[in-house]
């Protein structure tokens, strides 16, 4: 009987230990976001912002250009990082404290202003 191959990790999902809790879903939406820019052929057009907490630690696992923004800042980065590479797939990876508390008024706004940002909320609940 020949083998069939059911699951490959995505390519640009690093394969490294990881350092999240246990029941923590940070993982998952990483494998899931890793995925949908491979299937998608979007990978090497991505650039990524993520801010404090956990979400910052998402360039050690998605192999995507990344770079970090102060607590709540990342939608205001990622607009300039779009407006400078607007070619690019910009990614904002934040999580429940980040973007619903301190970040909120920057979400907003950039929601208001219709910037053509892709925003990625992990709602693990550590928060509140």
């Amino acid at each position: 009987m020949q083998e069939v191959l059911a699951y490959k990790s995505p390519d640009i999902l690093a394969d490294v230990p990881t350092h999240f809790c246990p029941g923590c879903h940070h993982g998952i939406v990483h494998k899931m976001l890793a995925s949908g820019l491979e299937e998608a052929g979007l990978a090497q057009k991505s650039i990524c912002v993520a801010a404090i907490g956990c979400g910052a630690f998402i360039y050690n696992y998605v192999l995507v250009d990344t770079l970090e923004a102060p607590h709540g800042r990342a939608p205001a980065v990622a607009t300039g990082v779009k407006r400078s590479s607007p070619d690019s797939l910009v990614l904002v990876y934040q999580g429940d404290g980040d973007l619903a508390s301190i970040g909120l008024a920057e979400i907003m706004h950039a929601a208001n202003r219709g910037e053509k940002i892709t925003v990625v909320y992990v709602n693990n609940t550590v928060y509140g």
